[in-house]
């Protein structure tokens, strides 16, 4: 049975959420010579990675800390590894390769922060928090509202980019709203309608307040109870809440470990925590919303005292670039970058169309439900003797195992595949990390 095969069209909007920038100027040991500044951050890497397999140990060293000191700038440029290559050369790539995925590691600890001072409207106070975080926000909606042009004197300093938005809309009484996926959304606080404070005295409250954690902010939605006559077992209490990050950051799984969930109310009751409920999410935008149950307290308690968990978030690393020369005689050849290795496996025509098959893995292979985000993040091209880009007119998964990925791409072309490039752009790995949370005082109804 053939693969079902997606239109290029239709993927558009998920490829590429993450840029790389090119920067220059670097000090090179000596005796390696510092290069003129036309010549770019691209050429120099590669002419540096070719001196690494110098005949003199001396120059290979020289090379190797040269390339160190450009920083994790250069690993976009860094070569590929292939059979071919000598063993020391393999070596120092994969060792520089290391060095720079250590240091460009994203930490969820370590979050965008701002610094606002002056005379200014809410509208510009967020402008100026998109542009010291570089977070898009999606103001053009809210350019016309009149509140977001009221002034107001800000004195805000140090703090995290999330903290600095609750603030700015606290001036005006508005705040975040969560949704699934998409972008940010901001509205006015709820406001008892006149005439109907006593109607709603009972049921308004104070919401519990946003925790802020690194990139994250997470809030509580509601909280309710439900009774079930014939199983108590299934009497529960269910927390609904959000989860946000920075805008500039693209997760591709979320995960709420159960195991590790634990909830008590503040009267000490310990409620215990049902295992069959979903707890993973493959996310999109930079929020979404989830609901986890806990079996529901005695009459006693009036609110949670504490529900304390855990949250799995993967990201996809640096995007790099794996390139085949004549792919049809080269089919069975393998390059790696970073933990990614690609197999071209075949190709060949199909029917009016080329289609080229390949096998993708990564070291410390994450879940399916991971690796489902990380493909809508990989792009496949052709690029001609002129580097003419050529699109491909299609793509299907055609394996997933706990090894690697089969994809096929098929392009609409009518020479031979043998007279151009095939071009695979990809993460090169996924970072998992683990944050611990902690929601406090959160009212029964």
């Amino acid at each position: 049975m053939k693969p079902p095969y997606h239109r290029s069209k239709l993927r558009s909007e998920s490829l590429f959420w993450a840029c790389l920038a090119c920067l220059t100027g670097i000090v090179l040991a000596a005796p390696i010579q510092e290069p003129p500044e036309s010549i770019s951050l691209k050429q120099r890497v590669e002419s540096l990675s070719k001196e690494l397999d110098a005949d003199k140990e001396q120059q290979r060293d020289a090379a190797e800390k040269a390339l160190l000191e450009i920083g994790p700038d250069a690993l976009e440029f860094l070569p590929q590894t292939d059979d071919l290559a000598s063993e020391e050369w393999t070596m120092r790539i994969e060792r520089i390769r290391a060095r720079f995925v250590e240091d460009s590691t994203f930490d969820f600890h370590e979050p965008a922060m701002v610094n606002i001072q002056g005379n200014l409207s809410v509208f510009e106070a967020l402008e100026a928090i998109q542009k010291q975080t570089r977070n898009p926000i999606g103001l053009g909606p809210f350019r016309g509202q009149d509140a977001f042009q009221e002034k107001f004197d800000f004195d805000i300093q140090g703090v995290t980019f999330w903290e600095a938005i609750d603030e700015v809309l606290g001036k005006i009484n508005w705040q975040i709203t969560p949704r699934d996926g998409a972008g940010l959304l901001f509205g006015p606080k709820f406001a008892i309608p006149e005439g109907q404070a006593e109607l709603l005295k009972a049921i308004s409250v104070e919401p519990p307040p946003a925790i802020y954690i690194g990139i994250l902010r997470m809030q509580p939605i509601s909280l309710s109870k439900s009774m079930n006559f014939l199983d108590p077992t299934q009497s529960t209490a269910t927390l609904e809440f959000s989860l946000h990050w920075e805008p500039r950051f693209h997760p591709v799984f979320v995960r709420f470990p159960m195991d590790n969930l634990v909830v008590r109310t503040d009267n000490s009751e310990l409620l215990l925590v049902p295992k069959d409920q979903s707890s993973e999410y493959v996310p999109s935008g930079s929020q979404m919303i989830t609901s986890m149950r806990v079996i529901k307290p005695t009459p006693a308690a009036l609110k949670i005292g504490s529900w304390k968990g855990e949250l799995q978030i993967a990201v996809p690393g640096r995007l790099s670039t794996i390139e085949f020369s004549s792919p049809t005689e080269n089919s069975g050849k393998s390059l790696s970058t970073g933990d990614m290795k690609v197999v071209l496996e075949s190709a060949r025509k199909n029917r009016d169309l080329q289609e080229i098959q390949i096998g993708v893995s990564l070291a410390n292979q994450p879940s399916s439900d991971v690796l489902q985000g990380w493909i809508a993040l990989t792009d496949a091209y052709l690029l001609d003797k002129d580097g003419k880009k050529i699109e491909h007119a299609g793509w299907a998964t055609t394996r997933l195992t706990k090894n690697d990925i089969g994809l096929s791409y098929l392009f609409d072309i009518e020479e031979d595949l043998s007279q151009y490039r095939f071009v695979y752009k990809a993460p090169d790995s996924v970072i998992l990390q683990t944050v611990e949370y902690e929601f406090n005082n959160i009212p029964f109804p």
